[in-house]
């Protein structure tokens, strides 16, 4: 573990009680009081136990993290702390962990909840946990943690900040889908002249059951409702899964860097392309993704598990691109194609002649708010 930096200052609450032995004292020494002098050395010993244990217990700690699988912007995460106290004889006590995060270079609007480490003897392994929150997607990196020590009564803080930093993805939020809303758009591709092609052999869907003839896979047999009729058996019939053809593309042209309104509306994108696409994999569509990342960015997607995970890092690590508008995208598309296509739009400007466009849902940012529910 990397070594940590600390410092030390006295508390308000310890000046308050250092005047009161300092005032002890003197009045020790005027009066020549024992009893004075007996309740100096008292206060004397207080000051100076709690001032060398402040710091002796927050001395040869051990501190890991452990990451979370997978982290969306805007929901709240955990991140699990190891904690090891190296020392031989004292224990560790009274201690409290604040770690840090800082998301494109900036703290985040809301730092991880602190962790508190009650006791550790000697030699012991404890495990604690923190909560946090990304606003945004993209790379997040947490650290440096600051241990805070307070020995009883508090007249003294040590704080001591420990290197150690990591860096975790911020996926996109994946929203849900209204259907009543895309329903007309998901007919559109259901009824196009797109020809549906078999998927992988073998993956099948049930279909109905039958009688059963000589021949037929014993397998397949419906046991529980050939139980209910005397003599017959029934066997399940499956059908091969079909895939359809669909094609997201995503508009990421903002020519302004300082276009607010924009950017955001480009976040409401990403935030839909990801909901979309999901909903669209889970209904058995093959995707191609398309957007300016600003380079060029082509993600063609199976229904099967795991191809999420490969369109989500794409776009949390998503660039806005200031070159290439809605006309250069389009332009990448082969004409004379039987794809269906989703554009999903963040700019007001109008769209180029396209030979696609009757095959193509063309997704406003208004029409995101009420295609899209995303959980708070």
């Amino acid at each position: 573990m990397p070594v940590a930096k600390g410092g030390f200052r006295v508390n308000p609450r310890g000046w308050i009680f250092l005047a009161l032995t300092l005032s002890v004292a003197f009045a020790a020494g005027a009066k020549g009081n024992n009893l004075l002098f007996a309740l100096f050395s008292l206060l004397a010993g207080i000051l100076a136990a709690s001032a060398i244990l402040t710091v002796l217990v927050a001395r040869k700690l051990e501190v890991s993290r452990i990451l979370p699988e997978a982290v969306f912007a805007g929901e709240t995460f955990t991140v699990g702390l190891r904690f090891r106290n190296a020392k031989r004889l004292i224990p560790a006590f009274c201690l409290r962990f604040e770690d840090r995060m800082t998301c494109e270079g900036r703290p985040s609007p809301v730092q991880p909840s602190p962790v508190w480490l009650p006791s550790a003897r000697p030699g012991e392994r404890v495990r604690g946990c923190c909560f946090a929150v990304a606003q945004q997607r993209g790379w997040a990196k947490l650290g440096p943690i600051t241990l805070v020590s307070e020995f009883m009564p508090g007249l003294f803080t040590y704080r001591a900040v420990i290197p150690l930093e990591d860096r975790l993805l911020v996926f996109p939020r994946v929203g849900v889908l209204n259907r009543r809303v895309v329903n007309t758009c998901l007919a559109r591709i259901d009824y196009s002249d797109v020809t549906p092609t078999a998927y992988l052999h073998g993956d099948e869907e049930f279909a109905s059951v039958r009688e059963y003839t000589p021949g037929d896979n014993l397998r397949r047999i419906h046991w529980k409702m050939s139980a209910r009729l005397q003599g017959k058996l029934l066997v399940r019939e499956f059908e091969d899964a079909q895939v359809r053809d669909a094609v997201v593309l995503l508009e990421t042209f903002i020519p302004n860097p300082n276009d607010h309104r924009r950017r955001m509306r480009l976040e409401r994108a990403v935030t839909f392309a990801a909901t979309l696409v999901d909903a669209l994999l889970a209904e058995n569509y093959r995707v191609r993704f398309r957007a300016f990342t600003p380079g060029s960015t082509t993600l063609r997607l199976e229904p099967r598990r795991g191809a999420r995970d490969e369109l989500l890092y794409a776009l949390a690590v998503l660039k806005p691109t200031s070159v290439h508008s809605i006309g250069d995208l389009l332009a990448g598309e082969e004409a004379g194609g039987r794809d269906v296509y989703f554009v999903l739009r963040i700019g007001d400007e109008p769209l180029p002649h396209w030979e696609s466009i009757r095959r193509s849902v063309i997704v406003k940012p208004s029409d995101m708010r009420s295609m899209m529910h995303v959980p708070s």
